[in-house]
């Protein structure tokens, strides 16, 4: 219990350091600064993995729960989601051609800088 515990205590103290930092003026979002930090210091070896990996399990097997207030502040908003719904569509449809696009130019850039296999055109 106690591991579970530190390493949950762990995973708050870096969401809310990344919080703190944002708000004093870095242009990251908190909880993404905080992931940020919490992986240098993973890498670093100031945080061991095995003081967190129980608590960062639990939530990744729970991660649906966190889930649910959004999707009910969602519903709440039916109104304005539908009337923005061409443009959510398309910024949607957009960032998924670019997400595509990306990830298959630099597989097929790996693979051939790597020489593990021939991309056929």
């Amino acid at each position: 219990m106690f591991d579970f515990l530190r390493g949950l205590a762990i995973l708050v103290a870096f969401y809310l350091l990344g919080m703190l930092l944002h708000r004093w003026g870095v242009p990251i979002p908190g909880g993404v600064l905080g992931l940020l930090l919490l992986y240098f210091a993973l890498l670093s070896g100031i945080v061991n993995f095995h003081w967190v990996e129980r608590a960062a399990g639990f939530l990744l097997r729970h991660m649906v729960l966190l889930f649910i207030p959004l999707t009910v502040g969602l519903m709440d908003m039916g109104g304005l989601l539908s009337r923005q719904a061409l443009a959510i569509f398309a910024s949607l449809l957009v960032s998924f051609l670019a997400v595509l696009l990306t990830t298959g130019l630099l597989g097929r850039w790996l693979f051939t800088q790597n020489g593990d296999a021939e991309i056929s055109q």
